[in-house]
């Protein structure tokens, strides 16, 4: 009876980990810190138009490090999308898939009728500068380009946590 406990929990420890968030292979040099500059980068989004983190500076930048096979990534997409229409003014939304097709992120945000900037990072190299070991990932960026939050995983207070991050950086 004694040793059911141990592998139970080992158990509910994994599926805690799934649940909020999908396990990447650990990037060697992550570069993101809070109160440090964000890294520059400059992506294509699903048109091909190259994006660059600098065009948005004077504007609060929400990166969303995500994949179309990570569960808790689609919970987190739509919380997302519904923020960036509230703050439309304030806030930038770049969602950053990483290391899929162009083909098929273009056809999962046409079936989930996705809304948000999508940037593809089919190298991975951006989110191994930003430390993606697991998805979703999230940074909040201020006006300045400085990182003021990360968030790793979904959670379902999600939504008023950024809420307030964002009314204090607009």
């Amino acid at each position: 009876m004694t040793k059911k406990f141990p592998v139970a929990g080992a158990i509910v420890i994994c599926a805690v980990l799934l649940a909020s968030g999908c396990i990447r292979p650990s990037p060697e040099t992550p570069s993101v810190e809070i109160g440090r500059p964000a890294p520059p980068f400059k992506l294509p989004d699903l048109n091909g138009r190259q994006v660059s983190l600098e065009q948005y500076k004077g504007k609060v930048v929400m990166l969303d490090f995500w994949a179309t096979w990570c569960g808790p990534c689609r919970m987190t997409m739509p919380v997302l999308e519904k923020l960036q229409k509230e703050y439309a003014n304030n806030m930038v939304l770049l969602a950053i898939n990483l290391q899929e097709s162009a083909k098929d992120v273009r056809e999962y945000a046409r079936q989930q009728n996705l809304n948000s900037q999508i940037l593809l990072d089919e190298s991975g190299s951006v989110g191994e500068t930003y430390g993606t070991g697991s998805i979703p990932m999230q940074v909040l960026i201020d006006k300045a380009g400085i990182v003021r939050h990360i968030q790793i995983g979904f959670n379902p207070r999600m939504a008023s946590q950024f809420r307030a991050q964002i009314e204090q950086l607009r």
